[in-house]
């Protein structure tokens, strides 16, 4: 067992078919939220209109968390295509989270853009999210990426280091990134951070395993928690993943203790 502090949490996110389309393992919206909720996670995080559209369903999980994602990124102009387009908007607003009982909101800022307007843009409504948020009395997570064609390896652990920093100064809440592999790489970034900061999950991992031992580095090393998407819902059995991160962000679990779960 490792030592663990009392506020961190499993989040599940839901966020990737207002970026991407239809997903494997989330095609059916509400199957899945209904997977998901069943589940038992901390909280949940969603684009405003799923979470507007499911609020009943929502409302008989009352202890968990609804986090709105409040922007959308394409790298395409045709839907469900990868290319190399540049677009990222802020398409949602924090009044708009409040209506719908958000518990926080979410946007990304995204690094290593070849147009730097599209990174002015961006920068300037994160800030702007930051303020619409504090009025409304939403915290809001930042999730700073190295997700750009500029940047060759987006789990680079200076430039993540820096690019939190940043999210921090332009007003964020609290931070979601990307592991950077190591737990000495990723001790610095949640060391040095002023707020809480929660890892990111990326593309489903080969195994089961894996994923366990990337939340068990992060929370000794400082994280508050995870906010895992596609390792949860594209796992076999997303029940037992969320039954083992939790049981080690909760309760201190180690590796072998958590796979009991699987």
């Amino acid at each position: 067992m490792h030592s663990v502090d009392p506020d961190t949490r499993v989040v599940v996110a839901l966020d990737h078919g207002l970026h991407w389309g239809v997903h494997e393992g989330f095609e059916d919206p509400e199957a899945t939220l209904r997977r998901v909720l069943d589940a038992g996670p901390d909280g949940i995080l969603a684009g405003v209109p799923l979470v507007r559209r499911f609020e009943d369903l929502l409302d008989r999980y009352p202890d968990v968390d609804r986090i709105v994602t409040l922007d959308l990124f394409h790298d395409s102009t045709i839907p469900g295509v990868h290319e190399d387009a540049e677009i990222h908007r802020q398409v949602f607003s924090a009044r708009e989270a409040a209506r719908v009982g958000a518990d926080a909101a979410k946007v990304a800022l995204v690094y290593g853009r070849e147009r730097e307007e599209v990174l002015a843009d961006n920068v300037e409504f994160t800030a702007g999210a930051a303020d619409a948020c504090r009025e409304a009395g939403i915290p809001l997570v930042v999730e700073p990426t190295l997700w750009g064609s500029r940047i060759d390896d987006d789990l680079d652990a200076e430039r993540i280091h820096d690019a939190t920093r940043i999210a921090f100064e332009l007003g964020a809440d609290v931070l979601k990134c990307h592991y950077p592999r190591t737990p000495a790489a990723f001790e610095p970034i949640a060391d040095t951070a002023p707020v809480p900061v929660y890892i990111a999950g990326g593309p489903a991992t080969e195994t089961d395993r894996e994923v366990l031992e990337m939340a068990v580095d992060a929370v000794d090393t400082g994280a508050h928690g995870v906010m895992f998407g596609r390792n949860v819902w594209q796992r076999d059995d997303p029940a037992a993943i969320v039954d083992a991160l939790a049981a080690i962000t909760h309760e201190g679990a180690t590796v072998d203790a958590a796979a009991a779960y699987l």
